[in-house]
């Protein structure tokens, strides 16, 4: 069987079974649009076509093992044809309904926009040393299908949960962040792929400047990215300006210098007009500490840059901890007043091992 994303077997169908090529983008309409990810669902299309469509292809060949489900959060366990299980993880996004004094206190909140981190891999081959991710070794690449089906099915999901928005469209993935199961350069020709899915207007329509690809180190393949004009957003998981802090919590990084990965960045920057997002760990008496952040205003000065503060999410498998409410303040407040952007993040369901750094501690903690 085929991927039904495979433009070039569905054209051999469609010329094999004479049908006008308007059924083409009806199939695809109801997947991308409709959010359907069952062909017996496509009531538009005659029985005869589906069930010949069935025995041809696929929508989604992702076996969902496990959805577990939180208020604003929702983390899908994946099986794959290979029979390899990787993580994908749902934001919903609330805001708060402003002057309805009337409404019941549980509804006053409305959805603002959904996010999706998908997984590109499955395990990884970083190896830093604050997560779990890498315990579990690097295993497989996913191909540009398997990162596509991901979407496809929170979509479905999304539309049995949530239904429609006031303006009668589907309520679906807005954001979405290559940063799960791990590292996207490290496949890049099957990531590449995929976005080319996401930002065709006939398939999932995303915005350039919502798509994010999550790297750490990769020069050779953030150069790629540039010359291929490839111009989503960029987050680089920085997590210390000092090289040699970096090159301890990130032994991998040692392959290419901080000032290398900075030289390429500013081409980015350069070439794209785009802003750079830096991730940055705060983990105790490691990163946190005041000389870390004169470091880093040091790297970032004159640099268009946002720096997002991340309260590390800690591991009963990894000897970290996370910083104080009292060092992220100083901290931050130590970039703002050289001119920095900077947020600060604290992932609200760490405790149930669903945040970043966090994919994979079941298995992860099974295989001590």
């Amino acid at each position: 069987m085929y991927s039904i994303l495979d433009k070039d077997k569905l054209e051999e169908f469609r010329k094999k079974e004479k049908l006008q090529p308007f059924r083409i983008k009806q199939i695809y309409k109801n997947i991308f649009k409709n959010s359907i990810i069952d062909f017996d669902d496509m009531t538009d299309l005659s029985k005869d076509l589906r069930k010949k469509l069935k025995e041809k292809f696929y929508i989604v060949s992702l076996q969902a093992t496990e959805i577990l489900e939180w208020d604003e959060t929702t983390k899908i366990n994946f099986k794959n044809k290979k029979g390899h299980n990787f993580e994908t993880v749902l934001m919903f996004h609330w805001l708060k309904k402003q002057g309805n004094w009337d409404i019941p206190k549980e509804s006053d909140k409305f959805l603002n926009r959904i996010t999706i981190c998908v997984s590109s891999q499955i395990g990884c081959a970083v190896w830093c040393k604050f997560c779990v991710t890498w315990k579990l070794w690097f295993i497989d690449n996913l191909e540009y299908p398997e990162i596509i089906e991901q979407i496809l099915f929170a979509n479905a999901y999304i539309k049995k949960k949530f239904w429609k928005k006031e303006d009668g469209t589907l309520f679906k993935v807005r954001n979405l962040v290559f940063m799960w199961m791990w590292e996207p350069l490290l496949n890049y020709n099957n990531v590449k792929k995929s976005i080319q899915y996401m930002l065709w207007q006939d398939f999932l329509s995303l915005s350039k400047r919502h798509i994010t690809i999550s790297t750490s180190w990769i020069v050779p393949w953030i150069k790629k990215l540039i010359n291929d004009e490839l111009e989503v957003m960029l987050a680089i998981s920085l997590h210390s300006a000092n090289p040699k802090t970096r090159e301890d919590i990130m032994p991998i990084t040692q392959r290419y210098s901080l000032s290398n990965l900075m030289k390429v960045l500013d081409e980015y920057v350069k070439k794209t007009k785009n802003r750079i997002f830096y991730e940055y760990i705060m983990i105790k008496d490691k990163t946190d500490t005041l000389e870390q952040a004169r470091y880093l205003a040091k790297l970032l000065a004159k640099r268009i840059a946002h720096v997002n503060l991340i309260y590390y999410n800690e591991n009963p498998i990894v000897d970290y901890e996370s910083t104080t409410e009292e060092n992220m303040l100083n901290f931050k407040k130590y970039l703002e007043n050289n001119w920095i952007t900077v947020t600060t993040r604290n992932i609200m369901w760490r405790e149930l091992k669903w945040a970043c750094w966090q994919l994979g501690y079941e298995k992860a903690k099974a295989n001590l």
